[in-house]
């Protein structure tokens, strides 16, 4: 049985739909996000609100209707059966306060990270990390050739692939990953239930392969918004992002996998967008080379995905590296630090590395070096490396660079791998 910490009952009563719904309407992000920082300024955590009490402090306090908190607080025995029916299929639900909880979702999009998550499958690809590749429902012979081969490398080059499970682009890729061998997480808009229960998706989960997520209640029906709000999510568990074919049918209707695209790159800072330029491709892929996409590089079909991707992203014009502690030591306090596990442990390595030099004159380099050498207990990838310190691995890149500049550590080959210096 999959148990559920009292946290993620509290947020599933909170803004769960559990079958036939009551006349209480449940939160939306931006709600939950105002409730949630209430409890942060109490010290308090949500399951704090399955007692009572507190139920009418936390209304006054986050401007919402104590009836409305009430309601939805009170379907527990509705909670009960649907948890009966999800642990039927090994469904299982984890919060923002859940350690397992990706932290990729709460460096990226902070406020935006869904409250819950409800999956299946293997959950150490829960950290993340690979391609997402993704694209429109309708495509040409020559665009599916170019998702299923791309997925097939990336699974030759054990890099993971991140997609919606959508028809389309997203099934081509999932199915031409997990048939070449490799893993894939797999972010749905609807149906997580019906999806997880089919036998390639039991095989590949068997075998430790695939996880399939969603923000939504397991049975959700497919619907625009929904769709549209998980493309954020699909970008922020990945290193990468690839658009295969992108389309409008107006300038008003610019559609899903356009708005996905424009929204990330838009993100400051955003994952890396690499887009489709070659063949016959629709004209709306080159308008997001507009917007600040790369072209996806040209490759061996042997050629490492990692090292292929570091270089066409190294090849572009330098871009200032996003804070390793951005996000840990933001002052502002956002939704996703109530009484929840930091991105990262660094924090206090920060500190630590810090000493006494005034902050004013020290860089974001000379702050994360010593947290970059301290993690080379033995020689990594830089891919590797970045998984580890939860950070985009093009960002690490520039750091690693300066490093083996300044000897403070090495840069090994065949393969390419990275180790302290003696002298560190």
């Amino acid at each position: 049985m999959n148990l559920m910490s009292n946290d993620a009952k509290a947020i599933v009563l909170l803004c769960g739909r559990l079958g036939k719904d009551s006349d209480a309407e449940p939160l939306q992000q931006s709600e939950y996000t105002r409730l949630v920082r209430w409890l942060l300024s109490k010290n308090m955590r949500p399951s704090d609100l399955l007692e009572p009490d507190n139920v009418a402090f936390a209304a006054i306090g986050s401007g919402l209707p104590e009836h409305r908190l009430t309601v939805l607080l009170k379907r527990g025995v509705q909670l009960g059966f649907a948890v009966e029916t999800w642990n039927r299929s090994n469904i299982w639900v984890i919060c923002r306060s859940d350690p397992e909880y990706p932290a990729r979702y709460k460096s990226h999009l902070k406020d935006a990270a869904p409250p819950v998550l409800f999956g299946v499958g293997e959950r150490s690809l829960l950290r993340g990390g690979g391609l997402a590749i993704v694209g429109s429902r309708n495509i040409d012979t020559e665009a599916e050739d170019f998702t299923r081969e791309t997925a097939e490398w990336c699974a030759r080059g054990g890099m993971p692939v991140v997609s919606g499970g959508a028809r389309g682009v997203d099934q081509i890729a999932m199915k031409g990953a997990l048939d070449a061998g490799g893993c894939v997480v797999g972010i749905l808009a609807e149906n997580l239930l019906g999806n997880s229960v089919s036998r390639e998706a039991r095989k590949a989960m068997a075998d430790d392969r695939l996880l399939l997520i969603s923000p939504y209640h397991p049975e959700a029906r497919f619907t625009v918004g929904t769709a549209m709000a998980r493309n954020k999510l699909i970008y922020a568990m990945a290193d990468y992002g690839l658009v295969i074919s992108s389309k409008w049918t107006s300038e008003k209707n610019k559609g899903g996998t356009w708005a996905g695209a424009a929204e990330e790159l838009k993100r400051k800072p955003a994952r890396p967008v690499f887009v489709r330029t070659t063949g016959s491709v629709p004209a709306e892929n080159l308008k997001l080379v507009d917007l600040g996409a790369l072209p996806f590089p040209a490759h061996a079909s042997d050629a490492d995905p990692a090292t292929t991707l570091q270089d066409a992203l190294q090849a572009q014009p330098e871009q200032p590296a996003e804070d390793l502690f951005a996000y840990a030591t933001k002052s502002g306090q956002a939704a996703a630090q109530v009484r929840e596990p930091p991105v990262a442990s660094a924090t206090e390595d920060q500190k630590t590395a810090e000493g006494s030099q005034p902050a004013a004159h020290r860089t974001v380099y000379d702050a994360v070096l010593p947290v970059i050498v301290a993690a080379l207990d033995e020689p990594l990838s830089a891919d590797d490396l970045a998984k580890r310190l939860d950070v985009a691995t093009g960002q690490l890149q520039t750091w690693l660079k300066q490093a083996v500049t300044d000897k403070k550590i090495k840069k090994l080959t065949k393969p390419v791998r990275y180790a302290r210096q003696e002298s560190s």
